[in-house]
């Protein structure tokens, strides 16, 4: 990969500086990666429009089915809490119909937190599959031998704790012992999370 492209890839995160929305990213980062024909409509990620119309269009296409993973991530996105207590999918739509009607500008609009979604480990292969085309396949247990690229999710929990998805707080690229997330790019779980605590807890490996 040239200088140039990995540049444009380690800026594909920059959305999730000032949301949650590491599902996404880090998906965006992996068909960046791993499909070059994906690259002219994925360089557009680091806008806020184009990341909200992403999530827009995999929202309408559960709800157009009434997915079971509409609930699962409702659910998800309640338990952080805060503002977030009281999400709902149709809301969160909403909100980003309202943005686009009121042509906010890029910079104002990721600095609104509102836009975080959560998204179980499922919903992140269920994207990859329904609007990538791809074959995604979710492996949960804790690691730290990370080998093949994929998505990873951490949490600083104990394995068996009672939070969702064993604790499950962030998703990162990892790729040939780099890891990729918030526009920048790290060589271990605990150097992007800052701390030793974070441990990975699932791999979602993708082709």
């Amino acid at each position: 990969m040239s200088v140039y492209v990995e540049s444009e890839m380690e800026s594909l995160g920059v959305a999730n500086t000032g949301w949650g929305v590491c599902g996404f990213t880090s998906s965006f980062y992996a068909m960046y990666d791993q499909d070059q024909s994906a690259r002219a409509r994925i360089i557009n990620a680091t806008q806020a429009y184009m990341v909200l119309a992403e999530i827009k269009v995999y929202l309408r296409l559960l709800q157009a089915e009434n997915s079971p993973l509409l609930q699962a991530i409702t659910e998800f996105t309640r338990s952080f809490g805060g503002d977030f207590q009281k999400f709902t999918v149709a809301n969160y739509i909403k909100e980003i119909d309202k943005a686009a009607a009121q042509k906010l500008d890029n910079q104002a609009i990721v600095k609104d937190k509102k836009f975080g979604i959560a998204m179980p480990p499922e919903g992140v292969a269920d994207y990859l599959v329904r609007v990538w085309s791809k074959k995604a396949t979710v492996t949960e247990g804790v690691t730290n031998s990370l080998t093949n690229s994929g998505i990873v999710g951490v949490s600083k929990s104990d394995y068996g704790t009672k939070e969702l998805y064993h604790g499950l707080k962030h998703y990162l690229y990892f790729k040939n012992g780099t890891l990729y997330s918030w526009g920048n790019t790290y060589g271990t779980v605990q150097q992007a999370m800052g701390s030793q605590a974070w441990k990975v807890v699932y791999v979602i490996s993708i082709t």
